[in-house]
Protein backbone atom coordinates (compact mmCIF):
# COMPACT_ATOMS: atom_id res chain seq x y z
CA UNK A 1 0.00 0.00 0.00
CA UNK A 2 2.82 2.39 0.89
CA UNK A 3 4.43 1.77 -2.50
CA UNK A 4 1.16 2.24 -4.38
CA UNK A 5 0.35 5.50 -2.62
CA UNK A 6 3.92 6.83 -2.87
CA UNK A 7 4.33 6.97 0.91
CA UNK A 8 8.09 6.55 1.03
CA UNK A 9 8.29 7.14 4.79
CA UNK A 10 5.66 4.46 5.31
CA UNK A 11 7.56 2.16 2.98
CA UNK A 12 10.68 2.60 5.08
CA UNK A 13 8.77 1.75 8.24
CA UNK A 14 7.42 -1.39 6.60
CA UNK A 15 10.94 -2.41 5.57
CA UNK A 16 12.04 -2.00 9.17
CA UNK A 17 9.12 -4.07 10.42
CA UNK A 18 9.83 -6.84 7.91
CA UNK A 19 13.48 -6.76 9.01
CA UNK A 20 12.41 -7.19 12.63
CA UNK A 21 10.13 -10.10 11.68
CA UNK A 22 12.93 -11.80 9.74
CA UNK A 23 15.25 -11.32 12.70
CA UNK A 24 12.75 -12.96 15.07
CA UNK A 25 12.62 -15.90 12.67
CA UNK A 26 16.41 -16.21 12.78
CA UNK A 27 16.82 -15.03 9.19
CA UNK A 28 19.57 -12.53 9.99
CA UNK A 29 20.91 -12.01 6.47
CA UNK A 30 17.42 -11.33 5.19
CA UNK A 31 16.73 -9.03 8.16
CA UNK A 32 19.88 -7.10 7.28
CA UNK A 33 18.64 -6.63 3.71
CA UNK A 34 15.36 -5.13 4.92
CA UNK A 35 17.04 -2.92 7.52
CA UNK A 36 19.32 -1.60 4.76
CA UNK A 37 16.25 -0.86 2.61
CA UNK A 38 14.76 0.96 5.61
CA UNK A 39 17.98 2.98 5.92
CA UNK A 40 18.02 3.89 2.23
CA UNK A 41 14.39 4.99 2.37
CA UNK A 42 14.95 7.08 5.51
CA UNK A 43 17.98 8.76 3.95
CA UNK A 44 16.10 9.52 0.71
CA UNK A 45 13.22 11.14 2.56
CA UNK A 46 15.30 12.92 5.20
CA UNK A 47 13.74 10.89 8.03
CA UNK A 48 16.59 11.24 10.51
CA UNK A 49 14.81 9.34 13.29
CA UNK A 50 14.03 6.52 10.87
CA UNK A 51 17.68 6.52 9.86
CA UNK A 52 18.64 6.06 13.51
CA UNK A 53 16.19 3.18 13.96
CA UNK A 54 17.52 1.56 10.77
CA UNK A 55 21.09 1.83 12.07
CA UNK A 56 19.93 0.14 15.26
CA UNK A 57 18.31 -2.70 13.32
CA UNK A 58 21.41 -3.16 11.19
CA UNK A 59 23.52 -3.30 14.34
CA UNK A 60 21.26 -5.95 15.87
CA UNK A 61 21.44 -8.04 12.69
CA UNK A 62 25.23 -7.78 12.58
CA UNK A 63 25.49 -8.83 16.23
CA UNK A 64 23.31 -11.86 15.52
CA UNK A 65 25.60 -12.71 12.60
CA UNK A 66 28.63 -12.52 14.90
CA UNK A 67 30.02 -9.39 13.25
CA UNK A 68 30.47 -7.52 16.51
CA UNK A 69 32.66 -4.65 15.27
CA UNK A 70 30.14 -3.85 12.54
CA UNK A 71 27.36 -4.05 15.13
CA UNK A 72 29.20 -1.55 17.34
CA UNK A 73 29.68 0.82 14.43
CA UNK A 74 25.97 0.88 13.61
CA UNK A 75 24.83 1.10 17.23
CA UNK A 76 27.16 4.08 17.74
CA UNK A 77 25.54 5.74 14.70
CA UNK A 78 22.11 5.05 16.18
CA UNK A 79 23.21 6.52 19.51
CA UNK A 80 24.57 9.68 17.87
CA UNK A 81 21.34 10.28 15.96
CA UNK A 82 19.18 9.57 19.01
CA UNK A 83 21.18 12.07 21.06
CA UNK A 84 21.11 14.67 18.29
CA UNK A 85 17.34 14.38 17.77
CA UNK A 86 16.40 14.09 21.44
CA UNK A 87 15.12 10.53 21.05
CA UNK A 88 15.71 9.54 24.67
CA UNK A 89 14.09 6.13 24.28
CA UNK A 90 16.24 5.40 21.21
CA UNK A 91 19.29 6.53 23.15
CA UNK A 92 18.50 4.04 25.92
CA UNK A 93 18.03 1.23 23.44
CA UNK A 94 21.28 2.11 21.69
CA UNK A 95 23.14 2.00 25.02
CA UNK A 96 21.67 -1.44 25.71
CA UNK A 97 22.66 -2.70 22.27
CA UNK A 98 26.19 -1.32 22.60
CA UNK A 99 26.38 -3.09 25.95
CA UNK A 100 25.34 -6.33 24.25
CA UNK A 101 28.12 -5.93 21.70
CA UNK A 102 30.76 -5.33 24.37
CA UNK A 103 29.38 -8.30 26.30
CA UNK A 104 29.86 -10.46 23.19
CA UNK A 105 33.48 -9.30 23.06
CA UNK A 106 34.01 -10.25 26.71
CA UNK A 107 34.48 -6.60 27.65
CA UNK A 108 32.18 -6.81 30.65
CA UNK A 109 33.19 -3.55 32.31
CA UNK A 110 32.39 -1.60 29.14
CA UNK A 111 29.16 -3.56 28.78
CA UNK A 112 28.20 -2.64 32.34
CA UNK A 113 28.82 1.07 31.67
CA UNK A 114 26.38 0.97 28.78
CA UNK A 115 23.81 -1.20 30.56
CA UNK A 116 23.80 1.25 33.47
CA UNK A 117 23.15 4.15 31.07
CA UNK A 118 20.33 2.12 29.52
CA UNK A 119 18.87 1.49 32.99
CA UNK A 120 19.01 5.17 33.96
CA UNK A 121 17.20 6.20 30.78
CA UNK A 122 14.61 3.42 31.11
CA UNK A 123 13.87 4.56 34.68
CA UNK A 124 13.71 8.20 33.58
CA UNK A 125 11.25 7.45 30.78
CA UNK A 126 9.15 4.87 32.63
CA UNK A 127 10.16 2.11 30.21
CA UNK A 128 9.42 -0.91 32.40
CA UNK A 129 10.47 -3.45 29.76
CA UNK A 130 13.72 -1.58 29.11
CA UNK A 131 14.37 -1.36 32.84
CA UNK A 132 13.88 -5.11 33.26
CA UNK A 133 16.15 -5.83 30.30
CA UNK A 134 18.85 -3.48 31.59
CA UNK A 135 18.70 -4.95 35.11
CA UNK A 136 18.96 -8.48 33.74
CA UNK A 137 21.90 -7.53 31.53
CA UNK A 138 23.65 -5.83 34.46
CA UNK A 139 23.30 -8.94 36.62
CA UNK A 140 24.61 -11.23 33.87
CA UNK A 141 27.52 -8.93 33.01
CA UNK A 142 28.49 -8.65 36.70
CA UNK A 143 28.45 -12.43 37.03
CA UNK A 144 30.69 -12.77 33.98
CA UNK A 145 32.98 -10.03 35.27
CA UNK A 146 33.26 -11.78 38.64
CA UNK A 147 34.13 -15.07 36.92
CA UNK A 148 36.75 -13.41 34.75
CA UNK A 149 38.43 -12.05 37.87
CA UNK A 150 38.50 -15.45 39.53
CA UNK A 151 41.23 -16.96 37.37
CA UNK A 152 42.96 -19.32 39.84
CA UNK A 153 46.33 -18.99 38.12
CA UNK A 154 46.09 -15.21 38.43
CA UNK A 155 45.38 -15.50 42.14
CA UNK A 156 48.27 -17.98 42.54
CA UNK A 157 50.72 -15.64 40.78
CA UNK A 158 49.60 -12.70 42.92
CA UNK A 159 49.98 -14.66 46.15
CA UNK A 160 53.51 -15.76 45.23
CA UNK A 161 54.32 -12.38 43.67
CA UNK A 162 55.19 -13.96 40.35
CA UNK A 163 55.30 -11.69 37.35
CA UNK A 164 52.40 -11.97 34.95
CA UNK A 165 52.84 -12.39 31.25
CA UNK A 166 50.27 -9.69 30.49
Amino acid sequence: IAQRTGDENGEGVVYGNIGAACHKLGEYERALEYYEKHLASAQRTGDVSGEGRAYGGIGIAYLSLGEVQSALEYHEKHLAIAQRTGDVSGEGGAYGNIGNAYNSLGEYERALEHYEKHLAIAQQTGDVSGEQSARSNIVLAREKLDKSHKDPTKLFRVQLRWPTSS
